[in-house]
């Protein structure tokens, strides 16, 4: 899969030098800080707890705007970015503690509409959606924690690996809101936004136990410049 995102990504870009010298399409960098989560569907069980933390990291890549009219556009883009989280899950009957540490790295693929509605001086004001389908590159996982045999005695859990057996597509939506301005005469955005997986994904866990289902969601801060 690796290959072949490589070899889409180079014919990519040599089509884009090609496009944008014909057409008015607008070509562009972006990067920024995701702060990635995992959620699932709520325990009733009163003696299964999970708490879950941020996972933080990068995103970026680049992207290409066609303008429709002076206020709509559709954005398309070619991003890396990292996901993944913290899952402590505490049960008490058998009494067992751990703690799950998921780094999944996925190709997204965002399609973004843009809707420019305000102008503020030189800023410009938009909120954009879209879809997005994201590409596993590589996923990992840790579990750390033990279980109590009783007599006070714990046994200790301590594994890691791959995400072989988790889905290699997710599909997602994706909202937010963004500033349009000029830096040094050049044309620039920050955006907001926050993207929420569509599949429940079957997260490893520890040797002998069921998948944790979870869903992926990111909000993520990035700043992009035109060329």
């Amino acid at each position: 899969m690796k290959k072949s995102v490589f070899i889409f990504v180079v014919l990519l870009l040599s089509s884009i030098i090609y496009s944008k010298a014909q057409t008015g399409m607008q070509f562009g960098l972006k990067a920024g800080y995701n702060i990635a989560t995992q959620y699932g569907s709520k325990s009733s069980d009163p003696a299964y707890d999970v708490e879950s933390e941020a996972r933080h990291g990068f995103q970026g890549g680049f992207f290409l705007r066609f303008p429709i009219t002076d206020a709509f556009s559709v954005q398309q883009e070619f991003l890396y970015t990292q996901k993944g989280s913290g899952q402590n899950v505490v049960m008490t009957q058998p009494a067992v503690s751990t703690f799950s540490d998921y780094r999944i790295d996925y190709f997204e693929l965002p399609i973004m509409f843009r809707y420019h509605f305000l102008n503020i001086g030189n800023v410009e004001v938009y909120g954009s959606s879209g879809f997005a389908l994201s590409m596993l590159l590589k996923g990992e996982y840790d579990v750390k924690g033990s279980v109590d045999v009783g007599g006070g005695v714990k046994v200790p859990i301590e594994e890691s690996g791959d995400t072989d057996e988790m889905d290699d597509f997710d599909y997602n939506f994706i909202y937010g809101l963004g500033l349009e301005f000029d830096l040094f005469d050049q044309k620039c955005f920050f955006d907001y936004r926050q993207t929420i997986g569509w599949n429940m994904l079957d997260m490893p866990t520890s040797e002998g136990a069921e998948p944790a289902p979870l869903r992926n969601q990111t909000y993520s801060l990035s700043l992009g410049i035109y060329f």
